[in-house]
């Protein structure tokens, strides 16, 4: 027999959504203590008790060639989650983002009479929005974290709310004096922060081009150069950062980088909207493999693939894709903010406007608030 305490299914199947999974499993619980979680997720979800059925490190899988590559995997697991589901019957399910799996998720649960709740909305809209309507009647509720998803969801009959970004709930700020003495770093000399983001294969495609750019800046300049480094093992930089002269890898410290950098090359995804929070001018990179940047740029309908650029609704700042990830282009464009104050100022009053749209702190709590909602509905 099934106990009185709510059961949720939940799949996060990337670093960011094991982040904001375990933040909605804290809020949640101050609601219901005894709530049972199981799902997909990572060391942040395990440490909330949630019981993983697969981990985020056997998940997250970017590209359209790898996802191909793993399709024996995934299908396996897509059906072992099914299994599951059926079996344990959870009163909802929430899809964290990962949309390729979690979409197909949505239409078997919603196929077998369950309910849905969707965070951080799959970025359907850059596909068009003919793709966005295929999302009509897999959903009962969207949480999205861009207030110009709001109306577009809820104008093809997807019910939705602007939660806010749970990022607001984490990022903080520190004293720049403490920061630079607890790494190393002189106080005398800006820095230029470089974060080539949290895949092995973002390393080893950016981080060359990154060190290099970085070089060239550090000569017109004398700036620091320091990584942000991600949740991976040291031996996957170090084989870049030897090549070049006194750079500093941080670790547990991507936040207060981006806080004290004067400016920032940064890989394209979340990380380019923390990096607005803090308002510190910056150089999006991205660069996939060929065949994957071949599909991509045939489906993707988009002027910028930075969310800082699509929520200014212009772009503020610079973009280099594929071939253009060149250590050329990159001190090119990071070099303006070391030399030119009136850019740089403007670009900091641009990303502050981008920051207001983020809303307040909060997202877990509202987004566990639409959870209940959806629980109650028995």
């Amino acid at each position: 027999m099934k106990s009185d305490a709510p059961r949720i299914m939940i799949i996060a199947g990337e670093a960011s959504g094991d982040l904001y999974g375990a933040r909605l499993i804290q809020a949640y619980r101050t609601l219901h203590p005894e709530t049972e979680f199981f799902g997909i997720g990572g060391d942040l979800m395990r440490e909330e008790g949630a019981e993983l059925l697969y981990h985020i490190s056997q998940t997250a899988i970017m590209g359209f060639v790898e996802v191909a590559k793993h399709y024996p995997f995934l299908k396996e697991m897509f059906n072992h989650c099914e299994q599951q589901y059926r079996e344990r019957r959870p009163d909802a399910v929430v899809l964290i983002d990962y949309p390729g799996f979690n979409l197909r998720f949505a239409r078997k649960v919603k196929e077998a009479g369950g309910r849905v709740l969707y965070y951080i909305s799959p970025q359907v809209w850059a596909w068009g929005k003919n793709r966005a309507r295929k999302m009509v009647g897999l959903i009962d509720h969207l949480a999205c974290v861009f207030p110009f998803e709001e109306k577009l969801f809820n104008d093809i009959g997807i019910p939705t709310t602007f939660v806010g970004h749970p990022l607001l709930e984490i990022l903080e700020t520190v004293e720049r004096d403490s920061f630079l003495a607890k790494h190393g770093l002189p106080a005398d000399r800006p820095i230029l922060g470089l974060f080539p983001g949290s895949r092995e294969q973002e390393i080893h495609r950016l981080l060359p081009a990154m060190l290099e750019g970085a070089e060239r800046v550090r000569e017109q300049t004398g700036c620091s150069i320091a990584v942000g480094a991600a949740r991976l093992p040291d031996s996957i930089y170090e084989p870049y950062l030897r090549s070049v002269y006194d750079v500093y890898l941080l670790r547990d410290a991507t936040h207060p980088l981006m806080q004290h950098s004067h400016a920032a090359v940064v890989a394209s995804g979340t990380a380019t909207v923390e990096t607005a929070w803090y308002e510190t001018p910056m150089v999006i990179v991205y660069r996939a493999s060929w065949l994957n940047y071949q599909i991509g740029k045939r489906l993707i309908n988009v002027d910028n693939i930075g969310m800082v650029n699509i929520l200014a609704g212009k772009r503020i700042i610079p973009e280099l894709l594929q071939d253009d990830v060149q250590p050329a282009y990159i001190a090119q464009y990071a070099l303006p903010y070391f030399e030119n104050e009136k850019l740089r100022s403007d670009t900091i009053a641009n990303l502050r406007r981008v920051k207001e749209q983020m809303g307040s702190a909060g997202a877990s709590r509202h987004t566990a608030d639409i959870l209940e909602g959806l629980v109650n509905r028995r």
